[in-house]
């Protein structure tokens, strides 16, 4: 099990990952987060081994662009093709990433409907194989798993106990099941039976737990808690861009909500900029609209400034109207 494991075996406890979101997770978010408050281990969107293996291949393939800055990076494929897992798994380690992780969670409809990503908690004989199959692709990366507590309703020991037998290199526990979609508290409960159910077994899976983690405080409470190897953030990172920060580090440093409102807007230019300058015209620049609320928040005038970005037809003007902004608040601050 230990060869499986990869890099992270070496990662310290507990672990801090930044969660693999659709169209927030690229190249330019990662580095956003990395220039700030670094978590320990990056994932990419999710990406389509169809895609990956098809005439659509060029489509898909820009979410797996990454940079030195942003490592060790996952990268996060999802299908029902065992053939295709393992074309893709085989095209990911020659991109040099260091880990694959199977997507065994993502509740949309139109995915589960296919069979793929959540679906599979009710398939237990294609996810194996999947595994199996990004295994043998991969090799020598460690192959991890994403998933939730059940697909209807709970099943989480009954599921958890046959992920485990497939030993994945990690697993990380949603406590929701894909029916709860975002809509129920997550049940962290439920995630410290996973731990439980791998301690029992002797397992050496490395477990990291998932759901409603949107304040640094969870971060350093949670691993003893719940007995989990470490957690995962996904939207938590929109409530606070600065929550991977460590207490032990001795950096005092506040909340990004605490940051004067000058240097939130420059860091917002920069995230800008550098979507720009990755993606030009190959991607919707209206992408980056949706981190309006994370950088513009907290300050006289932020809803009104809010409305003009989301008016703005291109980089540009998002760019001119928050130099604008920046300097009127530099002037206050």
């Amino acid at each position: 099990m230990k060869g499986r494991q990869g890099f992270w075996a070496r990662l310290r406890r507990p672990i801090r990952a930044l969660a693999p979101m659709e169209d927030v997770t690229d190249t330019v978010f990662r580095r956003v987060v990395a220039s700030t408050f670094p978590p320990d281990v990056y994932f990419t969107e999710f990406v389509s081994c169809d895609g990956l293996c098809s005439a659509g291949h060029d489509a898909v393939a820009h979410r797996l662009d990454y940079t030195e800055e942003e490592r060790p990076i996952v990268a996060q494929i999802w299908g029902t093709s065992p053939e295709r897992f393992y074309r893709a798994a085989g095209m990911i380690r020659a991109l040099g990433f260091d880990g694959i992780d199977i997507n065994m969670g993502c509740p949309v409809k139109k995915i589960v409907r296919n069979g793929a990503c959540a679906a599979l908690i009710d398939d237990p004989p294609l996810a194996a194989e999947l595994v199996d199959a990004a295994r043998e692709g991969a090799a020598p990366l460690p192959v991890s798993v994403k998933t939730r507590i059940g697909f209807r309703e709970k099943k989480t020991e009954e599921w958890a106990a046959f992920l485990l037998d497939l030993q994945p290199a990690l697993l990380t526990v949603h406590g929701r099941t894909a029916r709860d979609m975002s809509d129920v508290p997550a049940d962290w409960n439920e995630v410290r039976k996973v731990v439980e159910l791998r301690n029992a077994m002797g397992s050496r899976t490395i477990i990291l737990g998932n759901g409603d983690v949107v304040e640094n405080r969870q971060l350093e409470e949670f691993p003893s808690r719940y007995g989990v190897d470490g957690v995962m953030v996904g939207r938590g990172v929109f409530h606070d861009l600065f929550i991977f920060r460590r207490s032990d580090s001795g950096d005092p440093s506040p909340p990004f909500a605490d940051l004067p409102s000058c240097e939130k807007l420059s860091l917002y230019r920069r995230h800008i900029a550098l979507h720009r300058e990755a993606w030009g015209n190959e991607k919707n620049f209206n992408v980056v609209k949706k981190f309006a609320k994370t950088y513009v928040s907290g300050f006289s005038g932020a809803a009104k400034l809010r409305t003009e970005l989301m008016e703005a037809c291109g980089y540009e003007e998002m760019l001119t109207i928050l130099a604008s902004a920046a300097s009127e608040q530099s002037a206050i601050n």
